[in-house]
């Protein structure tokens, strides 16, 4: 077997680190007419990783986002945000979930993710390819410990339901998040 260039333990306080809502986003491209890829993103996030240093893969995240916040920056003629309203409903109109299943480390600073991401009223196991961007104690947020985080991905909106809009919209939808975790008390 084939040793890991990497340390097991990774040098981090253990304990519970939660979404800084201020510093997260969790955005989604899905292919508009095989043309261009339409961006939008969920205003609502939160979530935790319980961090296990000793061996980091079996720690655990999970996330939600709310998918009534979600924002395609789409106005109507009345200025008002039907379009998102429309993605919302298509979404089942519920909490969008993640639940991570394992944790494999691929390199000193990067995983593969896998979990079960629950949505429009079905669950199915999906993964994504995070990095670690570093960790820093931040006098403004309590001078706790804050780790940052990038993971990307992606799903078959069809898998879970998702159909509205098929005759011109894809069924991959790419998954791209950025966060900040900040250890709890």
């Amino acid at each position: 077997a084939q040793t890991a260039d990497y340390p097991i333990a990774v040098d981090l306080p253990a304990g519970t680190y939660r979404i800084d809502p201020r510093h997260a986003s969790v955005l989604f491209r899905i292919r508009h007419m095989q043309l261009a890829w339409f961006t939008a993103r969920f205003d609502t996030v939160e979530g935790a990783l319980e961090l296990d240093p000793a061996d980091p893969t079996r720690s655990r995240l999970t996330a939600r986002v709310e998918a009534n916040s979600v924002n395609t920056n789409v106005l109507n003629a009345q200025g008002e945000r039907s379009f998102d309203r429309q993605i919302a409903r298509a979404l089942g109109g519920q909490p969008v979930t993640f639940a991570s299943t394992a944790i494999e480390r691929t390199g000193r600073n990067t995983a593969r993710v896998t979990g079960d991401l629950t949505m429009n009223g079905q669950t199915h196991p999906v993964t994504l390819e995070a990095s670690f961007a570093g960790a820093a104690v931040d006098p403004l947020r309590g001078a706790q410990t804050v780790l940052g985080f990038s993971a990307h991905g992606v799903i078959d909106r069809t898998q879970w339901g998702v159909n509205d809009w098929s005759s011109f919209a894809g069924n991959d939808v790419q998954l791209i998040i950025e966060v900040e975790l900040v250890r709890a008390g």
